[in-house]
């Protein structure tokens, strides 16, 4: 008999219930290697773009289990760790523990940070936060959050190499484990630039769940005049947190900011 859970949460929960399976593959040895290709590389031309220096307090949004975070505080930063997830944020605790540095670790919603800054400066690599949230009006908000955060002069990383202008209208793909497997469709309307996505897992005993999320999917020209409105100013663009330069035709856009 097929056991059927259909789930039409909101993006917070959406994110918990994704991030703990994360979690569980990194805990049983099965995390990708892709999960953390590129770190060092990453890292460092954070450092060089922000202008970074020991002590520096910095922001590592939708910090995870910590892959950023903590290489960045071995460079002698003040590194405040935030992410939604309980789960990725223990296994944050132990590897920073492990590597005997001192992070601070916050468990909340990017959209309704508990911080008071100034920050040096603000980074993120996990997607593009530009793309996190429901609609224009919450995206705006957070980056207003965001820009606050920062001092008069600080630095806002940002984008994602995966990055692309508009998405495909209906797209459908899979995947399989020992015990479950996972169906991934996507449906984006390019006039509202809203995508739905849905997910459907299937589990051990045939059970079945469902989770569905919306995210607005802004232009660049969107995104731009967000950042003005905040008081953002673009200083470079490119495609790869490597340095690759911009390709507005091909794929990736990645951000430096810098607050008035």
């Amino acid at each position: 008999m097929l056991h059927t859970t259909t789930s039409h949460i909101e993006n917070n929960a959406w994110y918990r219930q994704i991030a703990a399976g994360w979690a569980r593959q990194i805990l049983t040895g099965n995390m990708p290697d892709a999960w953390a290709q590129d770190t060092d590389t990453e890292v460092q031309f954070a450092v060089t773009q922000l202008d970074l220096r020991p002590d520096d307090p910095v922001l590592d949004l939708g910090c995870g289990w910590g892959r950023h975070s903590i290489p960045l505080a071995r460079y002698g930063l003040r590194v405040t760790g935030l992410d939604l997830s309980h789960d990725l944020l223990m296994l944050a605790r132990y590897y920073a523990r492990r590597h005997g540095l001192h992070i601070n670790w916050v468990e909340a919603d990017v959209a309704d940070m508990p911080l008071r800054g100034p920050f040096e400066a603000v980074v993120q690599f996990c997607d593009n936060l530009m793309t996190w949230f429901a609609n224009r009006e919450r995206t705006l908000d957070v980056l207003w959050n965001v820009a606050n955060l920062l001092r008069p002069g600080g630095r806002l990383l940002c984008g994602t190499q995966d990055w692309q202008a508009d998405l495909p209208a209906r797209s459908q793909s899979w995947d399989e484990w020992e015990g479950g497997a996972a169906i991934y469709r996507q449906r984006f309307d390019q006039h509202s630039r809203i995508n739905q996505t849905q997910t459907v897992v299937f589990g051990p005993e045939h059970k079945r769940h469902e989770y569905r999320r919306q995210t607005w999917w802004p232009t660049l020209c969107e995104m731009e005049t967000m950042f003005r409105q905040v008081g953002l100013n673009v200083w470079e663009r490119y495609s790869t947190f490597d340095g690759q330069p911009f390709d507005p035709d091909g794929r990736g856009l990645v951000y430096v900011l810098v607050r008035d």
